[in-house]
């Protein structure tokens, strides 16, 4: 496991974003908190911080709850599938993508002179022992890999409870240095990826599904908002966490919130909900803000610790922002 001086692991400040998801425990509850390569945070923009300062009375919260929408299920067009024969993986990046958990991830790049279709998750040995299935953390889907394009997937970690790490007599964490030996598709052909991991026995290590960043979504009339998040810097489990959400029209001409749009929201460590926004004021007009309140029921069975939280609209382009937040119990 990376030491706290590993300049990976430092921790992104709050950010407002316009295309932020929000890290799911599972698959199921979909729709990680931006891809944007690990935790790639972005200042507030200037719009967003006009209209903070600006706002006067926030429009109110609506107990409106919304279904979110189902996330469609690639199919093979009948493309032979891509095995560790095709691929020559290589770790590209690392680092924290949520509370308590470090990956390392990896790429696989098509080396072949044809199309392969990649899916499924990896097997992943490290020093003899098999990872677990973990949940799609980089929000990949299965797909087509053409000649000299890369898949991803990741190897994480995450501390298992009621386990003393071992330290050295100094005090230092003792760590093992391995290299992931990993086998994709059917043929038995063992790929070894360059680059090695730490981990020690107080890991429990996990492998992502492999596959290809979703296609860029069209955008739509809600595109073009900017949304700023303002939430406090804690809150607790079991209760209500009530923040402001500003959404700003950079635009030159009036947007208006019709139909009124439905948004998601959540916290990394729980499932995320949807509701139905407040358009008592549908207009929002060219260059200025409305300022929502927000409410948010934490789950009691929240861990605690440092989590992301995210509030996006559910238009094609998942238009919103996120931060960080920590959960006390």
């Amino acid at each position: 496991m990376p030491t706290s001086s590993d300049p990976e692991r430092r921790v992104p400040k709050m950010m407002s974003t316009k295309a932020a998801r929000i890290l799911a425990p599972t698959a199921a509850a979909t729709l990680v908190l931006g891809l944007a390569a690990l935790v790639a945070a972005a200042q507030q923009t200037p719009q967003a911080a006009a209209a903070q300062g600006a706002a006067t009375a926030a429009i109110s919260w609506v107990d409106h709850p919304a279904s979110i929408p189902a996330v469609s299920v690639p199919h093979n067009p009948g493309i032979a599938a891509c095995t560790s024969n095709d691929l020559s993986v290589r770790l590209a990046r690392r680092g924290l993508i949520q509370s308590g958990t470090f990956a390392y991830v990896y790429r696989a790049r098509n080396t072949t002179r044809h199309a392969c279709y990649v899916s499924g998750r990896p097997s992943v040995e490290l020093a003899g022992q098999a990872a677990a299935g973990g949940p799609n953390l980089l929000d990949v889907a299965a797909g087509v890999l053409a000649p000299g394009a890369s898949a991803t997937f990741a190897v994480t970690q995450s501390p298992r409870r009621s386990c003393t790490p071992p330290v050295t007599r100094s005090g230092m964490l003792r760590t093992s240095a391995v290299t992931a030996r990993v086998r994709i598709g059917a043929r038995p052909a063992a790929v070894t990826s360059d680059g090695t991991i730490r981990t020690s026995r107080c890991n429990k290590t996990e492998v992502t599904q492999i596959g290809v960043a979703p296609t860029a979504p069209k955008p739509d009339k809600l595109s073009p908002l900017v949304i700023a998040l303002h939430a406090p810097a804690r809150a607790g489990a079991g209760h209500t966490l009530a923040f402001t959400v500003t959404i700003t029209n950079p635009t030159r001409a009036a947007i208006r919130l019709s139909p009124c749009p439905s948004y998601q929201v959540g916290i990394s460590s729980a499932r995320a909900v949807a509701y139905r926004l407040n358009c008592a004021a549908p207009v929002i007009p060219a260059g200025q803000s409305r300022v929502y309140d927000m409410r948010l029921s934490v789950p009691a069975g929240t861990p605690a610790g440092l989590a992301k939280i995210g509030w996006f609209l559910l238009n094609s382009t998942r238009t919103g922002a996120g931060g960080l937040i920590t959960i006390t119990r």
